[in-house]
């Protein structure tokens, strides 16, 4: 028996992470899998959000994606979800769900992720990538204290307090987010397999080099310390914020 069959995981964005991560974890075995986007999937998006084609443009992505999902074989139950990640919707978005994979396409978004996550104890792999390069970060569910692994929080400490700059203004090269979708989709199968988690990837697509590093813990991360329990009463970023 597949042991992945009866694991759920959230992707949160249907995009060039979250595509190449979907269908990798599909293939996998992964039996449930539900898609957080609220977009609609543009001309502009087809190099590298590998779910999509021509005659998706226009259509909700969440749906185009959890249709592909299901395509992919009689194991693979997708869900779509058209809304955002909010700290709102965060706590009914993670009911039921076994980890996280989150590819959006901004700081504040991360870190309402990475926040609701630690609060609700579910591990989570995050990555992000602009131009040539990026990075992924996989978390396990660990609680506040000792058992506390590198987080988000830990990495970069605070939301942006100036919108970064991002795939929209800067560009992307589409294997680059190919490559860290696929690296997002094994980190994940990691967790899931057990493994405790705390390990941050770097990828540099000029020179094809993927660095594993294994930063230590923040001591005064508010993730460690239990200090985060409302993520609505959290000031995340100065501009709204999507997935």
């Amino acid at each position: 028996m597949n042991p992945l069959a009866d694991q759920t995981v959230l992707l949160v964005g249907a995009g060039g992470l979250g595509c190449p991560a979907g269908h990798a974890l599909a293939r996998a075995g992964v039996g449930r899998l539900v898609v957080v986007d609220d977009d609609t999937v543009e001309g502009t998006n087809l190099h590298r959000q590998i779910l999509f084609c021509e005659s998706d443009i226009g259509r909700p992505k969440a749906t185009v994606a959890a249709e592909r999902l299901m395509s992919l074989g009689p194991h693979v139950h997708a869900e779509a979800r058209l809304t955002r990640f909010l700290p709102e919707t965060a706590a009914s978005l993670l009911e039921g769900v076994d980890l996280v994979v989150e590819g959006s396409d901004n700081f504040p978004s991360k870190f309402v992720v990475a926040d609701a996550c630690a609060l609700h104890r579910v591990p989570v792999v995050q990555a992000g990538a602009v131009r040539w390069g990026g990075w992924a970060l996989a978390v396990g569910a660990s609680g506040p204290g000792p058992r506390h692994t590198t987080c988000l929080r830990c990495v970069f400490e605070e939301p942006p307090r100036a919108p970064a700059l991002g795939c929209e203004r800067a560009g992307i090269i589409g294997p680059v987010v190919g490559v860290l979708g696929a690296l997002q989709a094994t980190l994940a199968l990691r967790l899931l397999a057990g493994e405790p988690g705390g390990s941050l990837h770097s990828y540099d697509g000029r020179r094809d080099r993927l660095r594993e590093t294994r930063p230590a813990p923040r001591p005064r991360c508010p993730h460690a310390r239990g200090d985060i329990a409302d993520l609505e009463r959290i000031d995340y970023a100065p501009t709204a914020a999507g997935a």
